[in-house]
């Protein structure tokens, strides 16, 4: 057992442990059995120490980081043989799940935070639980309130490596990581499960942190932002995240999450028999069960197909009906030969309507609970961000209209008028199964915010359906954002519009400066290049934008005479690559996008800088680059 008091081992395998990642000369390894006060531990260790947490123990508290001198990392982790783990450079998984220490909040706060200033942890190989009932973060870096309002409360230089983290597989959890710290690393880890019903959840999310931030080969699932910075003001005068990496991460969600939350209850009967109350005639019945999704909001299910039957003076009326699982209770709706209706509650899937009692209600006509689903990646408030060799899948039309990466920039709560999203680099990435691409606001429509500018969006590979709901189009623009390039990406969408762009909220045209869509390979389809208050083609381009340029481009099925020359229509979709029912996108030799390139290559995503993001994205074996020099002096704005 650990004694903080010495910082000794008692136990006898504690007396032959290793020194892990020690780098001052007296560094120590404090080893915290089941049962031990980790809390205790995190206050003894120094600089250089390592805790070890016992394999498969569970550690619940709301443990606290606390602030330390010098620039040794202290590293929290799962003891144990290292042949079991996952390697440095692998992506945890729920498969090691059986084999890490675990952290576990025993309420609805967080189970780990920073505190103001705290600076050198290491989180590596370790579960952390949902919270209660699914509440707030269950990783806090930082704190996102009113408490921290100077950059010197900020804490830094916090890593998390090989960490799994999941809400409640019944519940959810509305974040995983609240990101509000500067000049962190998260890499390797895998996040889940990350769902509610009413509000947004992030698998991570921030919105009162400087950066830099390191987002590095992690799975994100989650149903309302799968990443997010802003959504909420800065605590901290003139705070926009800066210097943000994200790359070789898989963001996605499961399908079956598009579906209810709630099943809606089947094989209801019904069965009349005497020693009741009820009135002679035709008794109708509908059921919807309920159930807890966290944070105190219940979803429900959309109601049973009706019952009838008929009843005699005095007679009751047994209900019974196949189990909902995971339901803690049901609502039995009741329709009296008057038409009069009523509900009960009841907690199995069993009732029988005496003639007594009930509340006064319809059953509801329209579908039941869904978890809230808005996109995969979303920039309220950053500048100078890379978004690289990511694969974003599984996207649907939900709580917003469906698009997987939204670049708006939101003066959320009214004090933030120095938010903006500028300076922002997307390539090299696959947006697969979404109902729609990428959505750009140049001003918050709802209060001021700064201009977004300098936005790259180059070498990505877009397949976009409208079977998920949206309008299937690639990209949406309006509000004035400025110096937009769109270059050499592919698009495969089923939509009528390639692209849509509108002016002012207030309506009229109100261009958008520096636009350059170049090299890009699509369907046209009916529209194409579309937007508000001019026509589709060369009418859009004059009025939005004039001083930019529109060359280079491949739009299938378009008309050569409703667009600048120096595009191609030619050819159908299919005959521009090599294989596209096999999803093999690269250029066809020969082909419609052959060499026809405004830069002499061919039309299109090079796919040689695509194919790895689809085949090592997925499994986390991608090969981290070295991670870029931080610059962590504060800048006061």
């Amino acid at each position: 057992m650990y004694n903080p008091a010495s910082k000794t081992l008692l136990s006898a395998a504690a007396a032959v442990c290793l020194l892990i990642g020690a780098t001052t000369a007296d560094a120590q390894t404090l080893q915290v059995r089941a049962g031990d006060n980790l809390q205790s531990a995190l206050n003894a260790a120094a600089p250089g120490d390592t805790i070890l947490l016992e394999p498969g123990a569970t550690f619940t508290g709301n443990f606290v980081l606390p602030v330390k001198p010098g620039s040794a990392f202290i590293t929290i982790r799962t003891g144990g043989p290292e042949n079991q783990l996952p390697a440095a450079g692998t992506r945890i998984s729920p498969a090691h799940a059986s084999r890490l220490a675990k952290i576990r909040s025993g309420n609805t706060m967080a189970a780990l935070r920073t505190a103001p200033g705290a600076h050198h942890w290491r989180l590596m190989l370790l579960e952390f639980l949902a919270n209660r009932e699914g509440y707030g973060d269950i990783i806090q870096l930082g704190d996102g309130s009113s408490a921290q309002f100077q950059h010197e409360q900020v804490p830094y230089a916090i890593e998390l490596d090989r960490v799994y983290i999941h809400g409640d597989p019944v519940m959810g959890q509305k974040r995983g990581v609240a990101l509000n710290a500067r000049d962190v690393t998260i890499r390797n880890c895998y996040i889940s499960d990350i769902r509610g019903v009413g509000f947004d959840t992030q698998a991570i999310g921030g919105w009162n942190g400087p950066g830099p931030f390191l987002i590095e080969n992690n799975y994100l699932e989650a149903a309302g932002e799968n990443f997010m910075l802003g959504g909420a003001d800065p605590h901290i005068q003139g705070l926009v995240s800066e210097r943000v990496v994200i790359r070789h991460n898989h963001m996605s969600r499961p399908m079956s999450w598009r579906g209810p939350v709630v099943p809606t209850p089947t094989g209801l009967s019904a069965t009349a028999q005497g020693s009741g109350n009820l009135v002679a005639g035709v008794h109708s019945y509908r059921v919807v069960a309920r159930r807890r999704v966290g944070s105190g909001v219940i979803a429900r299910s959309a109601a049973s197909a009706e019952v009838s039957v008929s009843v005699p003076a005095g007679g009751s009326v047994v209900l019974t009906w196949a189990a909902v699982p995971d339901t803690t209770e049901y609502w039995v709706y009741g329709r009296s030969p008057s038409g009069a209706s009523r509900y009960w509650t009841a907690t199995s899937p069993a009732f029988t309507d005496t003639g007594a009692g009930g509340t006064s209600g319809s059953a509801p006509t329209t579908a039941g609970s869904t978890w809230t689903v808005k996109n995969i990646l979303e920039l309220k408030n950053a500048r100078d961000v890379v978004i690289e060799n990511n694969l974003f899948e599984n996207n649907w039309a939900g709580a917003q209209a469906g698009y997987a990466i939204v670049f708006t920039p939101r003066n959320q709560d009214g004090r933030c008028t120095w938010c903006v999203v500028q300076d922002v680099t997307f390539r090299n990435n696959v947006v697969r199964n979404s109902s729609g691409g990428i959505n750009i606001l140049g001003y918050d429509d709802l209060a001021p915010s700064q201009q977004t500018r300098r936005i790259r969006i180059t070498n990505n590979l877009f397949t976009i359906t409208k079977q998920l709901g949206g309008n299937a189009w690639f990209l949406l623009m309006g509000n004035g954002p400025a110096d937009i390039v769109v270059d050499h990406n592919t698009i495969d969408a089923d939509g009528t519009t390639l692209s849509y762009v509108y002016g002012a909220p207030s309506g009229g045209i109100l261009p958008v400066p520096g636009f350059h869509f170049t090299n890009n390979a699509a369907r046209h389809a009916d529209y194409g290049m579309n937007g508000a208050d001019a026509g589709f083609g060369n009418g859009i381009i004059s009025a939005y934008f004039s001083d930019g340029q529109v060359r280079g481009n491949w739009l299938q099925g378009g008309h050569a005479s409703r667009y600048p020359t120096g595009n191609y229509f030619n050819g159908t979709y299919a005959s521009a690559f090599v294989d596209l029912s096999a999803g093999d996108y690269t250029a066809a030799a020969g082909g419609p996008l052959a060499g026809r390139a405004t830069d002499g290559t061919n039309i299109g995503a090079d796919m040689s800088l695509i194919q790895p993001v689809l085949t090592t994205v997925p499994s986390g074996t991608t090969k981290p680059k070295p991670k870029p020099p931080s610059n962590l002096r504060v800048v006061k704005k």
